[in-house]
């Protein structure tokens, strides 16, 4: 998947001097290759392209019980993977090296591999179909086989039924976030997100031109810009990110010849289409070059490899590959590609290029730095705070450098690396005769990378010291349930110091610098010992006492229902004692600042109460005043588009309650109209008047409802109802 980035690099011919050459490579063939200096552009070279029109060679790939070969595809480095989709399982294959296959994936023993994916660095995955024998169902495995790796692991496990029955999965592929699209026959595209246990739907048949021919063909790619490509009838589509409905993007006419047929397909980064053809019983392959928004497609490969069915794949060199007429070899169409790769810089700077592959992917390399001749090396010398102390009493270390261009430091302790890339170093755990040295590595002019080592820096420690612990509170006064949290700071101890934190002079297990909880009650004490080492010793903390204030806590979904037109006292659950009463919004409320106000709103209410206590806790909830309406349903409405009675839908309904079912039916009994699991009361979710965008005639019409209440039971209603124009 080279849209999901690839690292070509550069080095140089000879040194990191101006005038010496920069080479850009990569395992990519690249047809474009923009250099920078200090982030501007300085040099552009494009390359040349020339692909065979005829294959290079036929190279037969041989492994023992394979049927034929059902799918190709490629990974980053160039190697081929091939799927057996009888026998659910996936064969790699490196051109040039041979005509022997390795096994990579499978055999599953499901049912039969329908489609398969391979990402960039070589990972498989292979759809099962469904050994129930149910073509009309998605398929219940989508399993992974890691590079390298005897495992597999099933990423896709939930048998698919209900909404999902919409026809035999035939192709897949994965973006760079690792989602993975489903194309089923009708066709129908699902997406599933890493680990999810149920897809979500993406596109559905109806939206989908019907054509002659197969009404889907075996692949869905995705581009850069979340555009999702398949195959309908005689023709790739585009599915825009956000859209239910396709577009056609290629123009093959399939009623001045209905026996051409589009069999596979490959996109590009710049959404140029490759695209494999064949006349049934011709036996003759075309593949078409299709630029975006072309009338035609140019054809670019003409032969009699590849017969109906077998995929077009395009490697990371460009180089074209198929299946022969007997779906059991290779065939490829070379690619020759060239492009001047080298710059020399003719100034100093931080160079690097951005590379764009032979499909349209573009990358950055590392960046290089180019220098001129230096009148003196890179330097370092070290100075320290004391170099006599006691055990576990902090020293501080400096470097001073000269000359140095993108330095980096590593410290060293008698020989052994400590610190961080920084020209500071402090630690307080030395011995008795410790030698302290930093190393410098730095840019060195035309030189490259140089490295000195700093003077050294003798250390003479006492082996008597003291430690201490000093804890600290984040709040002196905490409402019951806040955490609160206690820190610990260590005086002339070790470097990692042992902690046990004490609670009422009893242990509580946390062996950290820091200790907190939500437990703590008013007349808790906190104390901390450590244990630093024999030299630093064992510190017994300053105590801490405790004042923990209990909040009143209101009770969570409280709900208060009131027949529209009438007012009721509110009673709200809470514990606890209570100084201080807020209602907001006081809209509808006889006074928002007690505990009972009569409440008359015109509409359903979002409440907020907040309670406090004298000590200053408090709790706060939302609390719903809901206006009940009973459930009705009209028995005439207008769809006019005047703004009023313009659509059919349940009014009312208790709280909580759910329309699980609403169908309108003619009067000949067929469905017109068909919403679930939507809200009643929602104008939105009703029939406007229109069947598959058309007006519906003036008349009567059957509708049947099934509510289903808070208490989970549920009741059905049906009726009819007038339409009037």
């Amino acid at each position: 998947m080279a849209q999901c980035g690839y690292s070509p690099k550069i080095h140089t011919n000879r040194d990191y001097c101006v005038g010496s050459s920069l080479i850009a490579t990569s395992t990519h063939a690249l047809q474009n290759i923009v250099w920078y200096q200090n982030g501007k552009p300085v040099k552009t070279a494009v390359g040349t392209q020339s692909l065979s029109t005829a294959p290079l060679d036929i190279k037969l790939v041989s492994k023992t019980g394979i049927n034929g070969f059902s799918d190709m595809a490629t990974d980053d480095a160039g190697n081929i993977y091939i799927l057996d989709g009888q026998n659910e399982q996936v064969f790699k294959w490196t051109p040039g090296i041979g005509n022997s296959v390795s096994l990579v994936a499978g055999p599953y023993f499901y049912s039969e591999a329908n489609a398969f994916f391979v990402d960039g660095a070589g990972d498989v995955f292979m759809m099962s179909g469904d050994s129930t024998g149910n073509v009309t169902s998605l398929p219940a495995f989508v399993t992974e086989f890691p590079a390298g790796s005897q495992d597999s692991l099933v990423v896709i496990s939930k048998p698919m039924s209900g909404p999902y029955t919409y026809g035999a999965p035939y192709a897949m592929t994965m973006d760079c976030q690792r989602n993975i699209y489903i194309l089923s026959l009708t066709p129908y595209i699902t997406q599933w997100a890493p680990g999810a246990a149920i897809g979500t739907v993406v596109m559905t048949n109806e939206n989908v031109p019907k054509l002659c021919g197969e009404p889907v063909g075996r692949r869905i790619r995705k581009d850069m810009s979340g555009n999702l490509f398949f195959i309908s009838g005689t023709n790739v589509q585009r599915l825009s990110p956000g859209s239910n409905t396709p577009v056609a993007v290629t123009a093959y006419d399939c009623k001045d010849n209905p026996l051409l047929q589009v069999t596979d397909f490959w996109i590009d980064a710049n959404d140029t289409l490759y695209v494999n053809t064949i006349v049934s019983g011709s036996g003759t392959a075309i593949v078409d070059k299709w630029a975006p928004g072309a009338g035609t497609g140019q054809p670019i490969i003409n032969s009699n490899y590849g017969p109906l069915g077998q995929p077009v794949t395009m490697d990371v060199r460009g180089n074209i590959f198929m299946f022969d007429e007997f779906g059991t070899g290779v065939v490829e169409f070379h690619r020759s590609s060239t492009i001047d790769s080298a710059f020399s810089p003719t100034d100093t700077g931080a160079y690097y290029a951005v590379v764009t592959d032979i499909q349209g992917y573009s990358a950055y390399t590392d960046t290089i730095h180019i220098n001129s001749p230096v009148s003196a090396l890179p330097s370092i010398q070290i100075s320290a705070s004391a170099t006599s102390t006691p055990v576990c009493t902090p020293i501080s270390f400096e470097a001073t450098v000269n000359n140095a261009v993108d330095p980096d430091y590593q410290w060293m302790v008698s020989g052994v690396p400590a610190g961080g890339d920084s020209t500071s170093y402090s630690y307080n755990l030395f011995a008795n005769g410790d030698q302290v040295y930093c190393i410098l590595s730095a840019e060195g002019g035309c030189a490259g990378l140089v490295k000195d080592t700093s003077n050294v820096i003798d250390l003479s420690i006492d082996p008597h010291g003291a430690a201490s612990v000093t804890i600290s509170a984040n709040k002196d006064t905490v409402c019951k349930g806040t955490t609160m949290i206690f820190t610990a700071t260590v005086l002339n101890g070790s470097a990692h110091p042992v902690f046990e934190w004490l609670l009422n002079g009893q242990s509580t297990g946390d062996d950290s610098a820091t200790f907190g909880g939500v437990n703590f009650s008013t007349g808790d004490v906190v104390t901390c010992l450590i244990v630093s080492d024999d030299a630093c010793g064992l510190a017994k903390s300053n105590s801490i006492p405790l004042i923990v204030s209990v909040p009143p806590v209101i009770a969570l979904d409280q709900i208060f229902t009131i027949p529209y037109g009438q007012s009721l006292t509110l009673t709200p659950i809470v514990t606890g004692d209570v100084s201080t009463w807020l209602w907001t919004p006081a809209t509808g409320l006889s006074d928002a600042h007690i505990a009972d106000p009569v409440a008359d709103p015109s509409a359903t209410t979002l409440y907020t109460l907040a309670v406090e206590a004298a000590g200053g806790c408090g709790d706060t909830a939302t609390i719903l005043v809901n206006i009940y309406t009973p459930l009705a349903i009209p028995n005439a409405f207008t769809p006019n588009g005047d703004g009023r009675n313009d659509r059919l839908y349940v009014l009312g309904g208790p709280v909580n309650s759910m329309v699980e079912e609403f169908a309108v039916l003619n009067r000949w009994g067929e469905l017109v109209f068909h919403a679930h699991h939507v809200a009643p009361g929602d104008a939105n979710a009703g029939w406007d008047g229109r069947v598959r965008g058309a007006e519906a005639p003036t008349g009567v019409y059957v509708y049947m409802v099934r509510m289903k209440f808070a208490d989970g039971s549920t009741k059905g209603f049906a009726g009819t109802v007038m339409l009037i124009r």
